[in-house]
């Protein structure tokens, strides 16, 4: 398995990682003993439990998505950010969902900053 795809199934969250391995366990029950792709399926689902089982050592509750900001426009950027400080506003201070809001809006910056810089 490329480590690309190790880093895609660290990005997922906790519950979208077990959504996952649910459906991998579902294809398996679907499959043929001798289904050419089963071996795939398994291997996938192995990855997918070491990943839980190595959040579940470390207490890491929940994997660190990289926003990928860079597609959008400066319209929708500004705009984008305007929306996350709306919902910052309204967020309770002790709320969990500011991280992921204030992580947002940190790579919507950045990415302002990097345009900003370049030579156009």
């Amino acid at each position: 398995m490329s480590d690309d795809h190790r880093a895609e199934i660290a990005q997922l969250t906790s519950g979208e990682l077990e959504r996952y391995a649910n459906q991998l366990i579902r294809c398996l029950k679907a499959l043929d003993t001798r289904a050419p792709i089963r071996e795939r399926v398994q291997h996938e689902l192995a990855e997918v439990r070491a990943e839980q089982d190595t959040r579940a050592r470390t207490g890491q509750p929940t994997a660190h998505r990289r926003y990928d900001v860079a597609r959008l426009t400066v319209d929708e950027l500004e705009r984008t950010r305007r929306e996350l400080a709306a919902s910052l506003a309204l967020a309770r201070p002790s709320s969990p969902v500011r991280t992921p809001i204030q992580v947002q809006m940190a790579a919507i910056d950045a990415e302002i900053a990097a345009r900003d810089t370049q030579p156009t």
